[in-house]
């Protein structure tokens, strides 16, 4: 696993493979080159007046005239424009090179003290270092090993934060690593057994089987579950922070190992990626992970309802009416709109069950969200501004982008139906907020927010390459809410 450390060696000390150094634009970095010999110094000072454009990479071979074998300057541009994102970029960029040439151990001088860059510098590191190989026979020889991040004084304070953030981006990790097995490797079963793995991390696990849900009347997940050999389970996940009594926050997440989309069946084009229909659920699972390293000092429930969606002689069919775990009637016109259906019943169940004093669920739930926003950019949508708003503010800080969509009575209207309470669709019309309308009438009077990730969860069509973003999941929700969580119990 990747070492971060918090390091106040001198720089021209530092025995290292690699030193790298961020230029901003019109800065003098004289006093810094000084510290080194004079040929450095004045190779350097060369270098660095074509080096401020952002991304940029040149190197300097020392050739043994400093303890660090290279020096590779990076380019971080106008100061005034600089923030987290490019931060991110930046350090993600400085991984990938020292992957490409496998250096094992570099060192980093920090270029801004401030907690949010600072903060999404670490991230940068680790999110970038994050790679798919389970698969292959052949491994990458590129793993780094440790970094340094060099700085003057204070080096406990800035490592405390350096573990925190390293809890929480491999929380990211986990998620991706996760979210992008094969459903022949991922069925429903196997994600029940990496979540009862976490009653090792200080978190309770429960699995709900078919017959249990059966005799419980959660026959939304029953339904949906029901074409495919691989029998769908409701994993219930118990963080307890704070005094028993205390409400919990509920997190809710979609976990569909594979969408055929059942008797209504996809296009075979890109169906490959429904794979990761599960990202909602995994994301939850790894969100919960994170909370005992992390020491929250609250009560946390995660619910993931997962299923496999296939289309056989025992699936659900349109024109179905199934009878939820709230009591509601819905009229299956589309069993593509699978999500949904799982969601209303781990919502109402963990309601139930839990009284939460709020409620976040994350799902890869329609491809119309990705029609109105694009695929770098999810839909948030809920019943309570105060606690929508929190949660875009966090995001403006990670850079996972959200954006809130309407939740008005001519939604609610669209779903409607003339044989029982709802209908799973409400026609292409808004999709993704009549996606949110079915939702809202399992949550009752609970502040609840939902995150349609849709767009966000996988690097796909139209998504921005980023350095910290390697190809596949992308674990997108992960560090806003579990910041969400830092933020609520400080």
């Amino acid at each position: 696993m990747l070492k971060i450390i918090a390091d106040e060696t001198k720089i021209s000390e530092k025995r290292t493979e690699l030193l790298v150094i961020g230029c901003f634009l019109n800065e003098d970095y004289s006093d810094l080159l000084n510290k080194f010999n004079e040929e450095i110094s004045i190779a350097g000072k060369e270098i660095i007046s074509h080096s401020h454009k952002f991304g940029l990479l040149n190197e300097l071979y020392t050739f043994a005239k400093l303890p660090a074998r290279k020096i590779l300057f990076a380019g971080l541009g106008n100061k005034n424009e600089f923030n987290t994102e490019k931060s991110r970029i930046i350090s993600g960029k400085i991984i990938q090179y020292a992957k490409e040439f496998q250096i094992k151990e570099l060192s980093i001088i920090t270029f801004d003290f401030s907690k949010d860059i600072f903060e999404s510098f670490v991230e940068g590191i680790i999110l970038s270092s994050y790679s798919f190989e389970k698969f292959k026979t052949s491994k990458n020889n590129n793993t780094i090993d440790k970094v340094s991040i060099l700085i003057e004084d204070n080096s406990k304070e800035y490592q405390k934060k350096i573990n925190e953030i390293s809890v929480i981006c491999q929380a990211v990790n986990l998620g991706r690593e996760i979210s992008n097995l094969p459903p022949n490797e991922c069925s429903p079963e196997y994600l029940a057994k990496i979540a009862l793995d976490l009653k090792n991390q200080g978190i309770k696990s429960k699995i709900i089987s078919l017959g249990s849900m059966k005799d419980m009347g959660l026959n939304g997940i029953v339904s949906v579950g029901g074409g495919s050999i691989n029998t769908p389970k409701l994993i219930v996940l118990k963080y307890e922070g704070s005094k028993k009594e205390e409400n919990p926050i509920l997190l809710v997440g979609k976990a569909v190992t594979f969408d055929s989309g059942g008797i209504s069946i996809k296009p075979s084009d890109k169906m490959e990626e429904m794979k990761f229909d599960k990202c909602g659920g995994v994301n939850v699972i790894a969100i919960m992970k994170s909370l005992s390293a992390l020491k929250i000092k609250h009560n946390v429930i995660g619910i993931i309802p997962t299923v496999e969606n296939m289309p056989s002689n025992s699936s659900y069919r349109p024109s179905d009416i199934i009878k939820m775990y709230n009591g509601k009637s819905v009229e299956i016109i589309n069993t593509d709109a699978e999500g949904r259906l799982i969601l209303a019943d781990a919502l109402s169940f963990g309601i139930k069950q839990y009284k939460p004093k709020l409620i976040i669920d994350m799902a890869t739930l329609t491809g119309a969200c990705i029609i109105a926003l694009g695929s770098n950019m999810a839909g948030i949508i809920g019943n309570d501004e105060k606690l929508i708003q929190k949660i875009l503010d966090i995001s403006k800080v990670t850079d996972e982008k959200m954006w809130e969509l309407p939740l008005l009575e001519d939604h609610h209207e669209q779903i409607k139906s003339k044989n029982a309470d709802i209908k799973n669709i409400g026609g292409r019309a808004a999709g993704a907020i009549t996606a949110a309308a079915f939702l809202s009438n399992f949550v009752e009077n609970t502040p609840w927010v939902h995150l349609d990730i849709a767009g966000t969860a996988w690097n796909q069509e139209g998504s921005l390459s980023k350095s910290y973003n390697p190809p596949g999941a992308t674990g997108f929700g992960i560090r806003t809410i579990i910041k969400f969580i830092l933020n609520e119990t400080q």
